[in-house]
């Protein structure tokens, strides 16, 4: 009886640290999101000739959650992360204009994403800082689908939690291997952008060689061939009814920040059977 109560508690306790995790990164991708579309209007659009230096950062961060449109401040019961937007049925109260779907389709896929990670890992450091990784890529995928736009302010932050998450999750800290790698992906990109005038753009430059230096040996083939299939494959299905893909801008920020998601799970996954397969000959033997 007392094991089937102390089974019963275990259960009922990992449940529900699973759902306060989900809530929790949920809730940051809430605030990614509401980020990244504020520094396209501060940074990038109408809002950049309002507000400049500190008090444009100051804006970005402190002013309450709005109506794009009519500037109205979000209820706070509507706020709670997936319920919030099916709360308001999608549209402002007020204006009744459309609230993008990506507020709780991106909302959705931090939550699961977060309990996969941690299901996987057990390492709770480890899925806190993929999650915050996984924000600062999600800005980048929105300035760059939406402007072509890499922003280099938010570089340091994707080094800082990119080399945090593979600390925490798989025991790697940065060296030799990431810095040649690092060094081969700047120098191809260099020779590209320096001969082939148009044919990739300088945050490529910056961001690509990042990214494949923490994607590591040799999990960066993953990251780079991931990366332009799906850029071309997305290019292709995407573009107009006989329209053709030479000279075209492609948002490249977006699929390498898509690709080096990817490799992530690549590497969750190789590594969690490496450490299975590794427990499982140890008892074997």
């Amino acid at each position: 009886m007392e094991s089937l109560v102390e089974s019963n508690w275990y259960f009922l306790s990992t449940g529900l640290s699973y759902v306060i995790l989900f809530f929790f990164a949920a809730s940051l991708a809430s605030f990614y999101t509401t980020l990244g579309d504020r520094i396209l209007y501060y940074c990038y659009e109408q809002g950049r000739k309002k507000f400049q230096g500190f008090k444009r950062w100051n804006i970005i961060f402190s002013k309450p959650s709005h109506c794009p449109s009519c500037k109205t401040n979000v209820n706070k019961l509507y706020l709670v992360p997936i319920f919030g937007w099916f709360l308001t049925k999608g549209k402002c109260n007020r204006c009744q204009v459309e609230i993008a779907k990506l507020y709780p389709l991106t909302e959705f896929l931090f939550g699961l994403i977060a309990i996969l990670v941690y299901f996987v890992s057990e390492s709770l450091p480890g899925t806190f800082f993929l999650l915050f990784f996984l924000g600062h890529l999600l800005i980048a995928m929105l300035t760059d689908s939406k402007k072509l736009s890499l922003d280099y302010e938010n570089l340091p932050f994707l080094i800082g939690f990119g080399f945090g998450s593979n600390y925490f999750l798989f025991e790697e800290s940065p060296g030799f291997t990431h810095l040649y790698v690092y060094l081969d992906f700047l120098l191809f990109y260099l020779i590209i952008y320096l001969l082939f005038r148009g044919g990739t753009g300088l945050g490529d430059v910056i961001f690509s060689p990042v990214f494949a230096a923490i994607a590591g040996n040799p999990f960066w083939m993953v990251y780079f061939n991931s990366s332009y299939l799906l850029a071309v494959g997305f290019s292709f299905l995407l573009r107009k009814k006989g329209e053709s893909l030479k000279g075209k801008k492609i948002p490249m920020g977006l699929y390498f920040s898509i690709g080096i998601f990817f490799t992530f799970f690549f590497k969750l996954i190789v590594h969690y059977y490496e450490w299975e397969g590794y427990l499982n000959y140890g008892n074997i033997e």
